[in-house]
């Protein structure tokens, strides 16, 4: 079990299997296995980015190393395919020891001088059990590799960096455009391996366009205003960053992320007229149309006509859904269906565009809905609802 990452370097040599989980192996058995499709990702000394994350397929094909081979199918095997052979490795007479990965280069660890760091090698979040031409792999795995102090030396100016290895889990893998999504924070000792009781300072989520807090409880709430892949990781001080991780952002019904494009719920050809005067139309939809569960509308939209001499103010919507004795209104600062009295409309501003269009944050449920468009010009004046024109009632079976 590790105990203490400092030790002196007179009994380094004979304690290291038992201390550390060391990149190098002290055994040089190699590691014989099936391919298999792993990530590797590899960080620097002061937190930089040497490797983001790579896919790769290991092979059988040994991989000749400065007096010896490392197994091909082996951690190792992974590692030299991420970095097109960009390393410094050879096998020493305690085992395979790895010097340098993407340019950066650490002292050999039995050199004269105590180098007090070495490349530790984690595998899944933890620990590896073997050296990385040691270590077998299966599929799915993920393989990170930094420069981890544990004495103070020419690369280190204390015994304990990093000391953290941080965690970001997400609920979920897609979200709606301005749906949140919470995703917890973690941190792991690299002494230890084990969870620390608290987040490090300055730990926060990125994107690299936007960052986002997480709350006392390791908590960050991410949303996005626009549709598209975001791929985010946690940074800290004094650590290293998680596994970054996607989630697919998708503006309702529009075929990405696994939706399925739907044709919208259109109200068009609304004039802005005075309450007296003629009304709008409202289209798309029949009154007493029936949908299927599941394929209900998700985008209200239309368009206004705005007569001459006039200026349209505002476009209001109302959208009611009633199941048995039960009523529910839309609440458009909610987002969100809210109990209510049954008939009574609860409008809802959507803007002031003549062209409008409103995307309803989920497939809507089953139920008798009740949907509802009036405009009002600027003199406070507004459009009637007449029955199959500008109020119209469908069905979600």
């Amino acid at each position: 079990m590790f105990t203490s990452r400092r030790i002196s370097m007179a009994f380094a040599a004979t304690v290291i299997a038992s201390l550390f989980p060391f990149a190098w192996a002290i055994s040089s058995a190699a590691a014989t296995g099936n391919p298999a499709t792993v990530t590797v990702r590899i960080q620097g000394l002061g937190g930089e980015t040497l490797l983001q994350q790579t896919q790769v397929t290991t092979n059988t094909t040994p991989i000749a190393i400065e007096g010896g081979t490392c197994e091909g199918t082996s951690a190792g095997g992974a590692i030299y395919q991420a970095t097109g052979g960009n390393w410094k490795i050879k096998n020493q007479s305690e085992g395979v020891e790895l010097q340098g990965l993407e340019g950066l280069d650490l002292p050999e660890f039995n050199s004269k001088e105590p180098s007090g760091i070495y490349w530790a090698f984690w595998l899944d979040g933890k620990y590896a059990e073997q050296g990385i031409c040691s270590q077998s792999i299966a599929s799915g795995q993920h393989i990170v590799l930094f420069p981890q102090c544990y004495a103070i030396g020419p690369m280190c100016q204390n015994a304990t960096g990093p000391n953290n290895f941080l965690t970001a889990i997400p609920a979920g893998a897609v979200a709606n455009v301005g749906e949140q999504v919470p995703v917890t924070l973690g941190a792991l000792s690299t002494e230890t391996a084990l969870p620390e009781s608290s987040l490090p300072a300055g730990d926060l989520l990125t994107d690299g366009a936007q960052t986002f807090a997480p709350a006392a409880n390791g908590v960050a709430n991410v949303s996005f205003s626009a549709p598209g892949l975001y791929v985010l990781q946690a940074h800290a001080p004094d650590s290293v960053a998680s596994d970054p991780f996607t989630i697919c952002v998708h503006n309702g019904n529009d075929g990405t992320c696994g939706t399925t494009a739907q044709a919208p719920l259109v109200a068009k050809s609304m004039p802005l007229i005075v309450p007296a005067s003629d009304v709008a139309k409202v289209g798309g939809v029949e009154s007493g149309h029936h949908y299927s569960r599941h394929k209900g509308p998700r985008v209200l939209s239309g368009l206004i006509q705005v007569p001459a001499g006039q200026t349209l103010h505002e476009v209001r919507i109302s959208l009611l859904r009633s199941k048995g004795k039960k009523c529910m209104s839309f609440n458009g600062s909610k987002a969100m269906f809210v109990r209510a009295r049954c008939g009574k409309k609860r409008f809802f501003s959507i803007g002031s565009s003549e062209s409008f269009s409103y995307l309803l944050p989920a497939a809507l449920p089953a139920g008798r809905y009740v949907y509802d468009v009036e405009a009002v010009n600027d003199a406070g004046q507004v459009t009637k609802l007449v029955p199959g024109v500008s109020h119209v009632v469908f069905y979600v079976k």
